[in-house]
C-alpha cells in the first residue's frame, strides 16, 4: 500500500477558512489533508471522523505576543504530522508554517486572499519569498514569477 502525500492546509476563520475548504474539498480525495485554524468552531466536523483538524492560538499583527505559542503549535503539528507540503490561505499562522518551513524539507503554497483586488495582501507579501508558491486569485496581480495566477477560488 502506497503511502498518500500529506499536506498540511492552515488557515484563519471566516472567509479565508472558507477558501482554503473550496480548496482541500477537492485534495482529499487524492491526499492525506490535516487542518489548522483558531477557528475552534470547526472542530465539530473532526468529531465526526471526516476530518482532522487543530485548533491553534488566534493571532494577527495587533497580537504579536500571540506568535509565541502558535510557533510552537505549528512545530508539534509538523513534527507529528510530518506532512510533504503545506497550504494556506492566509494571515499569521499560515505566515509562521510558511517561515517555518523554510528551515524544514516542506514545501509551501500560499493563496492570496480574493478580498485584495489592488494589491497583494500583507501576509502575502512577508510570505512571497519564502514560498515556493504564491498564487493571486487575481489576473493583475501576477507577475509570472513569483506571484500566479491560476483562477479564482470562489
Amino acid at each position: 500500500m502506497t503511502k498518500k502525500t500529506k499536506i498540511l492546509a492552515i488557515s484563519s476563520p471566516g472567509g479565508h477558512w472558507i477558501q482554503l475548504n473550496k480548496i482541500c474539498n477537492k485534495l482529499e480525495k487524492q491526499f492525506d489533508v490535516v487542518y489548522a485554524t483558531p477557528g475552534a468552531q470547526y472542530k465539530s466536523s473532526a468529531k465526526k471522523g471526516r476530518r482532522k483538524i487543530y485548533a491553534i492560538t488566534d493571532v494577527s499583527a495587533d497580537s504579536k505576543l500571540n506568535l509565541i505559542p502558535v510557533i510552537f503549535q505549528l512545530l508539534y503539528i509538523l513534527i507529528r504530522e510530518r506532512p510533504n507540503t503545506i497550504i494556506s490561505t492566509g494571515t499569521a499562522p499560515g505566515v509562521m508554517a510558511v517561515l517555518l518551513c523554510k528551515f524544514l524539507p516542506i514545501k509551501t503554497i500560499w493563496v492570496d486572499s480574493i478580498a485584495n483586488v489592488n494589491v497583494l495582501s500583507r501576509s502575502g507579501r512577508m510570505v512571497k519569498k519564502h514560498a515556493n508558491l504564491v498564487v493571486t486569485q487575481w489576473e493583475a496581480l501576477s507577475d509570472n514569477k513569483t506571484i500566479v495566477y491560476r483562477g479564482s477560488v470562489l
